[in-house]
C-alpha cells in the first residue's frame, strides 16, 4: 500500500501518507483477527454476500444459456458444473454464513445480555474457516472444468477422477467444521449466558434464540453425515475402497440415503433462523409478543424434529415398498402442520397490530407468500405417486427456491432494512425500499412460477439442449432474472 500511495506523487506530506496505510492495516487485521461478536458477524455478512455475488453469477450463465441455447456452453461438461457450484456457493456460502453466522453472532449475545460469545476465539475460529473454505471452493470452479456431479455430489458421479471434486470435498470439510464449531459455540453460550436453571432460561428466550439453538442441534446432528459420506467418497477414489461404488460392489442406496440424510435437515437448517428472525421482527413492528408464543415454540420443535426423520421422500424412484412409502409421504405431509402453525400466527400477529406498511414488512409479506405457496406444492410432491412423476423436472427446482431461496433472500433482506442501525447511522430512503422489495417479488416469482409450469408440462432439470417448444417458457424466465439484478442495483444505491 506504501509504495502505491508513493507513486501516486499526491501532494500531500509522508506523514499522512503513513498514518493513512497504518490505519488500512490496523482495520484489516482488527477485521480478520478481532473476537468482538458484532465485527466476527458483520464479517459473516460480508463473505456471504462474495459467495453469493458468485452463485449469483453462476446463474446468470445459466439462464443465458437456456434462454438462448448454445450462447455459452458447448456441452453438458460446461453447464452442469454451473448448476453445481450455484447450489453450493448459494447455500453453504451466502444463507448459512448470513442467516446463522452474521446475524447469529451478532443478536443472539445482544438478546442475552451477554458481552460476547462464550468462546470468542473458537468463534474467529469458524470464522476464519469458512473464508478458506470459500477460496478454496472458488478455485475448484477452474480445475478440470469444475465438478459435473450436482449440488448433492451423489455418487457415482462424484467418483469420476476430476481433481476438482477433491478440492470441493476438502472445502466441504472445512465448512462443515466451521458450522460445527460455531454450532457448539451457540449451544453452549444459550446454555451459559444466565443464572437461572437451563428449564427457566429457555422458557424466557425469545423466538430467535431458540431457532438458533435447534437449528445447531440439527447442524451437530447432521455434519458429521456428510463427513462420513465425504471420507468414503474420498476412500473409494484414492484407497481403493469400495462403500459407494456399484462396480466394486459397493452399497447402491447408500449414495442416496447419507448424503439427503444431510441435505433435508439442511432445508430446516436454513429456514429456521429464517423463521426466528421474522418472530422476532413481526413482534418488533406490532410492538406486542407474538401470537400464540407457545405454538410456535412447540412447532419450531416439531419441524426441527421431523426434518431429521423425512429425509427418504428425496429417493422414492430407488423402488421402496408400499409401506415405507406410505410412512415417508405421511410423515413429510405431516411438516405442513407447523408451518401453518406459524405462518397462522405470524399473520394474527399482523392482523391484530396497527402500524403502517414500511420496506422490512414488505419483504415480510413476501416471506409469508413464498414460504404458503413453497409448502403448498411441497405437499404435491410429497405424494409418492406424484413425485415419481414430477422427479428430476422443474417442478421439483420450482418448489425448493420457493421454500430456500426466497424464504431466505426475504428474510435477509427484511433483516438487513430492520437492524440498518448496526451497519449505518443513516436513515434508508423509504421509497427506494419499496421499489426494491417490489421488483423483488415481482421478478423472483415470474422466474419460479414459470419453473413449476415447466416441471408440470415435462421439462427436466440439468439439461441445457431443449425441443423449442419450451423456448418462449425459458426466455420468459429469463426476463426475471433481469428483473433480479435491476432490484440488486437498487439495493446498491440505497446503500450508497
Amino acid at each position: 500500500m506504501l509504495p502505491i500511495l508513493y507513486s501516486l506523487n499526491l501532494n500531500i506530506y509522508p506523514f499522512y501518507i503513513t498514518l493513512f496505510s497504518l490505519i488500512y492495516y490496523y482495520l484489516v487485521l482488527y477485521l480478520l483477527f478481532t473476537t468482538n461478536h458484532i465485527w466476527i458477524g458483520a464479517v459473516y455478512i460480508m463473505s456471504g454476500l462474495i459467495g453469493g455475488s458468485i452463485g449469483i453469477g453462476l446463474s446468470i450463465i445459466i439462464r443465458l444459456e437456456l434462454a438462448l441455447p448454445g450462447f455459452i456452453p458447448s456441452s453438458s461438461l460446461q453447464y452442469n458444473p454451473n448448476i453445481t457450484f450455484h447450489g453450493i456457493f448459494m447455500i453453504s456460502f451466502m444463507i448459512m454464513p448470513i442467516l446463522i453466522g452474521g446475524f447469529g453472532n451478532i443478536l443472539l449475545p445482544l438478546m442475552l445480555c451477554s458481552s460476547d460469545m462464550i468462546f470468542p476465539r473458537l468463534n474467529a475460529l469458524s470464522l476464519w474457516l469458512v473464508f478458506n473454505s470459500l477460496i478454496i471452493m472458488f478455485l475448484s470452479i477452474f480445475i478440470d472444468g469444475g465438478v459435473n456431479a450436482g449440488w448433492t455430489s451423489h455418487a457415482p458421479l462424484s467418483i469420476i477422477n476430476y481433481s476438482s471434486i477433491d478440492l470441493m470435498f476438502f472445502s466441504l470439510h472445512i465448512v462443515g467444521l466451521s458450522s460445527l464449531l460455531g454450532s457448539i459455540n451457540f449451544i453452549i453460550t444459550l446454555l451459559k449466558s444466565t443464572n437461572l436453571s437451563i428449564i427457566n432460561s429457555f422458557l424466557f428466550l425469545s423466538l430467535y434464540c431458540w431457532s438458533i439453538f435447534f437449528t445447531s442441534v440439527l447442524l451437530i446432528i447432521s455434519l458429521p453425515v456428510l463427513a462420513g459420506v465425504i471420507t468414503m467418497i474420498i476412500s473409494d477414489r484414492h484407497s481403493n475402497c469400495s462403500f459407494l461404488d456399484p462396480l466394486r460392489g459397493g452399497d447402491l442406496l447408500l449414495p442416496q440415503h447419507l448424503p439427503w440424510f444431510l441435505r433435508h435437515p439442511e432445508v430446516y437448517i436454513l429456514i429456521l433462523p429464517a423463521f426466528g428472525l421474522i418472530s422476532e421482527m413481526i413482534s418488533k413492528f406490532s410492538q406486542c409478543i407474538i401470537s400464540g408464543r407457545d405454538s410456535m415454540l412447540i412447532a419450531l420443535l416439531i419441524t426441527a424434529v421431523l426434518g431429521c426423520i423425512v429425509w427418504g421422500h428425496h429417493t422414492f424412484m430407488v423402488g421402496f415398498d408400499l409401506d415405507t412409502r406410505s410412512y415417508l409421504t405421511f410423515s413429510t405431509s405431516i411438516i405442513a402442520i407447523p408451518t401453518g402453525i406459524k405462518i397462522l400466527n405470524w399473520l394474527a400477529t399482523i392482523w391484530s397490530s396497527r402500524f403502517s406498511l414500511i420496506t422490512p414488512l414488505y419483504f415480510i409479506i413476501g416471506f409469508l407468500f413464498s414460504s404458503t405457496f413453497g409448502g403448498f406444492t411441497g405437499l404435491i410432491s410429497s405424494n409418492s405417486i406424484i413425485d415419481i412423476i414430477l422427479h428430476d423436472s422443474y417442478f421439483i427446482i420450482g418448489h425448493l427456491h420457493h421454500v430456500l431461496s426466497l424464504g431466505a433472500i426475504y428474510t435477509i433482506s427484511a433483516a438487513f432494512y430492520t437492524y440498518w442501525i448496526f451497519f449505518s447511522t443513516h436513515h434508508f430512503s423509504d421509497y427506494l425500499g419499496r421499489i426494491h422489495s417490489g421488483s423483488s417479488f415481482i421478478s423472483s416469482n415470474i422466474i419460479f412460477f414459470t419453473m413449476h409450469s415447466l416441471g408440470i408440462i415435462g421439462f427436466p432439470r440439468r439439461i441445457y439442449d431443449y425441443s423449442m417448444i419450451f423456448f418462449k417458457f425459458q426466455w420468459f424466465n429469463s426476463l426475471g432474472l433481469i428483473g433480479i439484478y435491476l432490484s440488486i442495483l437498487i439495493l446498491l444505491f440505497i446503500i450508497y
